[in-house]
């Protein structure tokens, strides 16, 4: 059995989940740790915290440094700013400048929908013409999802051609939450077509010519109109009520969701595609130095014993989510090297990959890939990802 990364795995963690080995404590934080999502890690360290004064949060410069204040006309800086965490300052998308808020200090809401286009947007490779349209086009969209302006009106507000405003619509269509900026149901559906790969005929022309009536029921008169027997229709309709018409809609219903912290956030340029850890979710944690004076002073055995028994726990918990992270990137790499078509071009250019393709390519066991990629999430020009969407042998 190989070992795993860093980390000091040495056996099969199969064996873990079946009970057929015994673990250290140590171990079995160490696996607990690399499980958890974002969110799960901040509160399992508030936990830490309350039973070890030994740990401390740190004094993060990540949120008071160049950083904490974003030009997003910098374009070098646009993937190093963007994550799932970020607010437009002062609720206005026409401001140029984002800032960071430490994920313990959010509201327990979702990001609005005009916010994650947003997000999408700022990671585009777009022009900064293009990015104004983009967000002209973002705040005229209802909360279903839908575009409420038209284009000449667009186009003459810029004072360009409706066909540079339909370009920045297209991509902008391409943003999740799918069928999202469409001007119509039948647009909206078609998107969603698109960004699954579905080339099929007969479903594309039952929605571009016969939705009226299929909305009606009447499953005769599509089947005579196209063609197809009623049992086709059937199935058409079938799949497309698989589809969603309001693709805002779990926007405004999730709002006492919590925050979706991207564990990796993807900047693609013209060239290449980064990969960068979000340190915004990981916990940066620190010992504190009054209990080290404290160690070093004339105490009684019994309080060195105490103090020493903290600093050990407060210094391996560090440690686990200093591996976790190390991990987390590993893994990242593998995913974003092996899927660099969907991240370049677009969701339906996605492909076949299972867990045990990347074990093998990161030097894992395959058990220990499927825990990283639950509850962990990307964040690209396309929108936030769990990690296992990309695994779909």
């Amino acid at each position: 059995m190989c070992e795993v990364c860093c980390l000091d795995f040495s056996f099969d963690l199969s064996l873990v989940d079946s009970q057929k080995i015994l673990l250290t404590p140590q171990v079995k934080q160490e696996l607990d740790v690399l499980r958890k999502s974002s969110q799960e890690l901040y509160k399992y360290v508030e936990e830490q915290m309350e039973n070890n004064p030994v740990l401390e949060l740190a004094e993060d410069e990540r949120y008071i440094d160049d950083n904490f204040y974003i030009d997003m006309d910098d374009e070098t800086e646009l993937g190093e700013a963007t994550s799932a965490n970020m607010i437009l300052e002062e609720q206005s998308v026409y401001n140029n400048e984002y800032m960071y808020i430490h994920p313990r200090l959010m509201p327990k809401s979702m990001l609005s929908l005009k916010e994650h286009l947003i997000l999408q947007l700022h990671i585009s490779n777009l022009e900064e013409n293009q990015i104004s349209i983009g967000e002209y086009l973002i705040n005229n969209i209802d909360e279903n999802g839908y575009l409420t302006v038209g284009l000449p009106e667009v186009a003459k507000y810029f004072n360009v051609s409706i066909s540079k405003v339909n370009k920045v619509l297209k991509h902008v269509q391409n943003f999740d939450p799918p069928g999202v900026c469409a001007r119509d149901l039948k647009e909206c559906l078609l998107i969603q077509l698109k960004q699954k790969n579905i080339k099929d005929k007969n479903i594309i022309n039952i929605i571009e010519n016969h939705m009226n009536d299929l909305a009606a029921g009447d499953i005769d008169k599509v089947a005579e109109k196209t063609g197809l027997k009623r049992t086709t229709v059937e199935e058409i309709f079938d799949y497309i009520k698989t589809l969603e018409p309001k693709p805002g809609r779990e926007f405004f219903e999730t709002c006492n969701a919590d925050y979706i912290i991207p564990d990796v956030i993807v900047k693609k340029s013209k060239t290449k595609l980064e990969v960068h850890i979000n340190e915004d979710s990981i916990p940066l944690l620190n010992i504190n130095e009054y209990y080290g004076r404290i160690l070093a002073s004339d105490v009684s055995n019994d309080v060195k014993n105490f103090i020493k028994t903290r600093l050990d726990s407060a210094k391996w918990l560090i440690k686990c989510i200093d591996q976790r992270k190390e991990v987390i990137k590993k893994v990242a790499d593998s995913i974003v090297s092996k899927q660099s078509d969907f991240f370049h071009r677009g969701r339906e250019f996605l492909k076949p990959l299972s867990a045990k393709e990347i074990a093998e390519d990161v030097d894992m066991h395959e058990s220990i890939v499927s825990s990283i990629v639950n509850g962990k999430y990307i964040q690209c020009v396309w929108g936030i990802f769990e990690m296992r969407y990309f695994i779909n042998s």
